[in-house]
């Protein structure tokens, strides 16, 4: 009768191979699908997990992915809508955002709303794959352009007051009359803000400042009890 003799200094087999990667993409309408399909593969990523348009959403709740690439016009609600709910809905899946108007305010907006990355459309066959591969790995991802617009901004004294009144509606020369300033001095002020907050106009910025789900009011709006003094007609 044959026994088989074990080494006893022999190290314990461990089966090492990593469970793969489920991965999903969603998008607004069909275009592009197939591209994107192609180039996630070409970097080692099959998408096995469904390609899915946003109304079928709802399908990746049931089996939840490691990661989902949503391709959304950051530009409009349901874009947004849709990363928001994918993060509520999806609070362990890891999400990246490819979008065509990833402009300088997107970044921030993207990551409030729950991405983990920020890919803009037309840098996905160079940084689509090594940016999914580092948010399974933990870190948060945007374009190397938009890092100083991540964080919150701090913004002065002077232009929290110009902001204040900029959102309740005033204009440029009316602000300077309520602020005792220059006309040129306040759009000085409003440049800068403006640049702080990665926009490029006044309703944008007022869009910005009033969006809960930023929660910039604390920030670049000056605190409730100093409110009533700046709004007060002169």
């Amino acid at each position: 009768m044959s026994t088989t003799s074990l080494d006893p200094y022999a190290p314990p087999s461990h089966d090492t191979r990593q469970p793969e990667l489920r991965i999903a993409i969603v998008l607004e309408d069909e275009r592009g699908r197939e591209a994107l399909v192609a180039t996630l593969a070409a970097g080692g990523l099959p998408v096995n997990a469904g390609a899915l348009t946003l109304h079928r959403l709802g399908e990746l709740a049931h089996h939840p992915p490691d990661a989902v690439v949503l391709v959304v016009d950051l530009a409009r609600g349901p874009g947004l809508a849709a990363l928001r709910r994918m993060r509520k809905e999806l609070p362990a899946t890891r999400i990246v955002v490819v979008a065509g108007d990833a402009g300088a305010g997107a970044a921030r907006q993207t990551l409030n709303a729950g991405a983990d990355a920020l890919v803009p459309l037309p840098e996905i066959e160079r940084s689509l794959a090594p940016v999914v591969g580092a948010v399974m790995a933990g870190f948060v991802c945007t374009p190397r352009w938009a890092r100083r617009l991540v964080a919150k901004p701090s913004f002065s004294h002077r232009e929290k007051e110009v902001l204040a009144l900029l959102v309740a509606g005033l204009t440029n020369r009316e602000i300077a009359g309520r602020l005792y300033l220059a006309e040129s001095t306040v759009k000085s002020h409003l440049a800068s803000a403006f640049a702080k907050l990665g926009v490029r106009s006044r309703k944008d910025a007022a869009a910005l400042l009033l969006d809960p789900a930023e929660g910039l009011a604390a920030t670049a709006l000056p605190p409730e009890a100093a409110l009533p003094s700046i709004l007060l007609t002169s």
